[in-house]
């Protein structure tokens, strides 16, 4: 059972937020993948991948009530207009299906997994192992401030429970890169008085310190990109920042290396295809606390068939997410798809999946992938309201060689496969 309940109330009040995003643990499970159907019986070819929890499923964060109340920048406004720009080298980590980078907390180095589903910046707690020469995701020896109103929270995430502390410490992006580099090492150092890096970030962030129990598995750290959520849950990474749109890009072009772009007020280059409308229904209608990066699909179809469509009352939500490695569907559209294909006699679960979405200008594109590890969500109410249609979230199997684009401050996203 992937979602997760609050069990185990205490004598004090506790809010349950439940969001793509918030699990940082790693773990190995078994997935469908190209599965085979023959007769009456189910033929599952399962391998065991090493994928993200929250590749599995909506994740519960069990969170302590505070005093503290957050201000959410409105869709439109920005902090301060800045012009700054930068330029972060990723590096994949083919074990995971994930791209990461490295940034300072404190002075110490951190290596985390660039995720446009999560909001929040984190690292892991001090410890023996977390410290210790085979641990690859850095050690914070520097815990920072305790922030005034921000007090300890309680996650449980699957079978792991564990504790946040938030803090407020020095932030920097390890290192950055030119238009012209060529290789992942052509880079240069940063620090928190880089003219880019502090016009873009204050000195000071704040960040929650993932306490070992919920580092269990094999391990990991996310860095969240969502920018903006309700008042009441922890501030965001970015909502700390003048970021105002950012890009991704996962092209393979010789000579360029892959990268995370951050741009300030005005420095987004010109795009010259077509922007997919993003929506907040999911925050507004269905109760989803951070505001994803999220479009309505016209269609999916899956091994050239059509498994559904939006229509005037029932839409098809998907929901980018580079912290995933493949496709996850609501349960219900999920078991649709397995009925059909047994009932067909199909030779793959999975084969060919592509959902196509409306441009702003009306017209059609088509993200495709050929069999991607494909899982059922946790719930059809992943936020306690059911949502009136699917939900599903795409991730690098659909994202590999583009540039994914997002225009927070236009809410739109881009996305562009040649150089």
């Amino acid at each position: 059972m992937h979602w997760l309940e609050a069990a185990g109330r205490t004598s004090s009040l506790t809010l349950v937020l439940t969001f793509l995003g918030s699990s940082i643990v790693l773990d190995r499970i078994y997935a469908l993948s190209g599965s085979s159907l023959s007769g009456s019986s189910y033929q599952a070819e399962q391998r065991c991948d090493v994928l993200t929890r929250r590749q599995v499923a909506l994740s519960s964060l069990v969170l302590s009530t505070s005093t503290a109340c957050w201000p959410t920048i409105a869709a439109g406004e920005s902090n301060t207009a800045t012009g700054a720009s930068l330029r972060i080298p990723l590096t994949l980590r083919l074990g995971l299906s994930a791209y990461t980078v490295s940034y300072r907390v404190g002075g110490a180095r951190i290596e985390a997994i660039v995720d446009t589903g999560s909001p929040f910046l984190f690292v892991p707690k001090p410890s023996e192992s977390t410290c210790s020469p085979s641990y690859e995701w850095g050690c914070l020896r520097d815990e920072g401030s305790p922030v005034p109103g921000l007090t300890r929270t309680v996650e449980r995430f699957d079978g792991n429970e564990g504790y946040v502390d938030w803090s407020n410490s020095t932030f920097s992006f390890d290192r950055t890169l030119n238009d012209q580099a060529t290789t992942i090492n052509d880079v240069y150092p940063l620090t928190s008085s880089s003219a880019d890096q502090s016009a873009l970030f204050p000195v000071y962030v704040t960040f929650g310190i993932l306490s070992e129990s919920l580092l269990d598995g094999t391990g990991g750290i996310f860095l969240g990109l969502v920018k903006y959520t309700e008042r009441r849950i922890r501030p965001s990474f970015l909502s700390q920042s003048n970021v105002e749109a950012f890009s991704i890009d996962l092209r393979n072009i010789e000579g360029r290396v892959k990268s995370l772009s951050l741009y300030g007020g005005g420095q987004l280059p010109r795009q010259d295809v077509p922007g997919i409308p993003l929506v907040r229904d999911l925050n507004q209608r269905f109760g989803d606390p951070t505001i994803h990066y999220c479009a309505v699909a016209d269609k999916i179809c899956v091994n050239d068939n059509v498994l559904a469509s939006s229509t005037r009352k029932e839409k098809l939500y998907v929901i980018f997410d580079t912290g995933c490695s493949g496709l996850q569907l609501s349960p219900a559209l999920f078991d649709e798809r397995y009925a059909t294909a047994r009932a067909n006699k199909e030779k793959s679960l999975f084969g060919t999946v592509d959902i196509t979405f409306q441009t702003a200008e009306g017209n059609p594109l088509t993200l495709s992938s050929k069999k991607p590890l494909t899982t059922p969500l946790g719930s059809n109410r992943p936020w306690g309201k059911r949502i009136n249609g699917y939900l599903l979230v795409v991730g690098l199997a659909f994202l590999e060689d583009k540039l994914l684009t997002v225009d927070i401050c236009k809410e739109k996203i881009y996305l562009k496969t040649n150089a």
